[in-house]
């Protein structure tokens, strides 16, 4: 398999957290992150909670495919804000009748913690994801899109 790094992104990781939003419960800060993302409930493919994080993965509509995009929910003083982890990643082209290679990056929530996120396209359910943890099975594999993910903590083996 092929792997890509995405590197990158728009607007410092200190102007992200400056200009966040928070919310009194964390389901109020969901609903406002997918209206600033223009998405809807049936784009969330997957909401999972790691090393004490909450992350929310999302299915997009890209000019040039399918996308995948993510966010976490921040905690501050009992209020919530959506973070914007990273921008969103093509993992389907328009017009590529294949199935995507495994795409991996590192990212690294608004409280500081570092993780491993891979992500692709598959045709089956039974997939193995290669970490430098070892062998796991993706958190998620979205029946209608085939887009799995798997998120992983990257602090000291």
């Amino acid at each position: 398999m092929i792997l890509y790094i995405v590197t990158g992104c728009s607007g410092s990781t200190n102007d992200r957290i400056d200009s966040l939003k928070w919310f009194k419960t964390e389901n109020i800060a969901i609903d406002y992150g997918m209206k600033e993302e223009k998405i809807t409930k049936e784009n969330v493919i997957g909401k999972i909670k790691k090393n004490g994080e909450t992350f929310i993965f999302y299915k997009k509509n890209l000019p040039d495919g399918l996308g995948l995009g993510i966010a976490s929910i921040s905690e501050k003083n009992g209020q919530y804000a959506w973070y914007k982890v990273d921008q969103d990643i093509l993992v389907k082209k328009n017009d590529n009748e294949a199935y995507s290679p495994e795409i991996n990056w590192d990212t690294k929530t608004q409280s500081g913690k570092s993780f491993t996120v891979y992500t692709g396209i598959t045709k089956d359910q039974n997939i193995s994801i290669k970490t430098p943890k070892g062998i796991v099975k993706p958190d998620i594999i979205d029946k209608n899109s085939g887009i799995y993910f798997y998120i992983e903590s990257t602090k000291a083996l």
